[in-house]
């Protein structure tokens, strides 16, 4: 497929679903044993990741494929990066029922590891499932068993296909427990939230492909929806760590914090309410978000328009303002700004740096303005800080 022609949902390989397909149409036809027929095709989709438990890869766009989930381990980081600091244990002792909303559910680990993490809590756990791509749900029920609550998830999913007149052999033995509701919805996120109204959700795990890969799951527009969805007390949950990501987080209100980490940079966990946010985002991240174009968010006004739409959007946002209304986010100028030039030993990315500034009006990275702007209360919360810095940044560009 050419990447221009691309719509805006990033899927698995083209391979991979034309095999899904032919087993769809197989079963159809009566073949009891069609998913045995493809069963090692399948398997060579799969990739086995540092724990045993296995992930996809993506279909190329921009600059390469990523696979769904850490190669560190698949199901470690479902646990380490949505179960655990979801803190829906600790909401599971005050309450009857607890609601997830799992975005861009794929092949269901993150479902399976909040099923593991509640396992103890006298709760029903209610789950809309959202993935816009059916043969990746359907490619969950080749994956080897790795434990028995993401047999759960195998059952709902064949369940759905027979049900939609995908499938219809039910092969999966598992019985889903009284308490556990997983309801799938096979959609574009945008749309889910534009047909659901009225719905409240504990903790959104949103586990799309990367922003440069996915943008139209981390726009403002998407993020402002969202937040409908959510009550006082209510996480959003992301392993991206990605600035534009945090900034339109910020944009719609929502307190932002460092998410775990988990063999790479940690993801971002956001919320009405600072309070529930263990840990604040470094200050040289906040400095990235909110003085340079890197933090321009993506932006989808009608939550409808498709990837090279959204992408281009920001580019020309960021073309327009880089160096201009913000500093240029080359050579991660927005870290060094308020340091003794003479601290960066490289000569030649001192000179580089100082240029960018220079060309901005300041005399070098520890120009008094530039100290001044950066002059902010660093107790405050994450937002805060960034709308601080953004509001001191325009002042003195105006005054300049």
């Amino acid at each position: 497929m050419d990447d221009n022609q691309e719509d805006s949902r990033l899927e698995m390989s083209q391979q991979n679903k034309q095999i899904i397909q032919q087993v769809f149409e197989l079963e159809l036809d009566g073949h009891k044993d069609a998913r045995e027929l493809y069963k090692e095709e399948i398997a060579g989709f799969l990739i086995k990741t540092d724990d045993g438990s296995y992930t996809l890869s993506s279909e190329k766009r921009s600059d390469g494929i990523e696979t769904l989930h850490s190669t560190f381990g698949a199901r470690t980081e479902a646990f380490e990066k949505f179960a655990i600091p979801s803190k829906l244990k600790e909401k599971a002792e005050s309450r009857k029922i607890i609601r997830v909303l799992d975005i861009c559910s794929s092949i269901g680990y993150n479902v399976s590891a909040l099923l593991d993490y509640l396992n103890d809590s006298d709760v029903v756990i209610e789950v809309d499932m959202v993935e816009s791509s059916l043969e990746t749900l359907a490619t969950t029920l080749f994956i080897p068993d790795i434990c028995k609550s993401h047999g759960f998830v195998k059952k709902t999913i064949e369940l759905y296909l027979i049900e939609n007149g995908y499938l219809q052999y039910n092969k999966v033995l598992s019985d889903i427990p009284s308490n556990i509701k997983l309801n799938i919805h096979v959609c574009d996120a945008r749309d889910f939230l534009k047909e659901n109204a009225n719905k409240e959700y504990d903790a959104v795990f949103l586990d799309p492909f990367s922003p440069a890969k996915c943008p139209e799951l981390y726009t403002v527009d998407f993020f402002n929806k969202l937040k409908e969805f959510l009550t006082t007390t209510s996480l959003i949950l992301t392993y991206t760590a990605a600035s534009a990501v945090r900034s339109a987080m910020i944009k719609v209100g929502l307190h932002v914090g460092e998410g775990p980490q988990f063999h790479r940079s940690g993801g971002t966990i956001a919320s009405k309410c600072f309070d529930l946010l263990d840990k604040p985002l470094a200050f040289g991240d906040e400095k990235v978000i909110a003085l340079s174009d890197v933090g321009v968010p993506y932006m989808d006004p009608d939550l409808s328009d498709d990837y090279n739409t959204i992408i281009a959007r920001r580019q020309s946002i960021r073309s327009k303002i880089r160096g201009v209304s913000v500093f240029p986010s080359s050579s991660k100028l927005p870290r060094y700004l308020g340091i003794d030039p003479m601290e960066i030993e490289d000569e030649t990315l001192r000179d580089k740096l100082n240029g960018y500034v220079q060309n901005m009006g300041f005399e070098a990275l520890n120009d008094p303005r530039i100290l001044s702007m950066l002059d902010i209360d660093r107790n405050a919360p994450s937002k805060n800080q960034v709308l601080e810095l953004e509001q001191n940044m325009e002042y003195i560009l105006n005054s300049i």
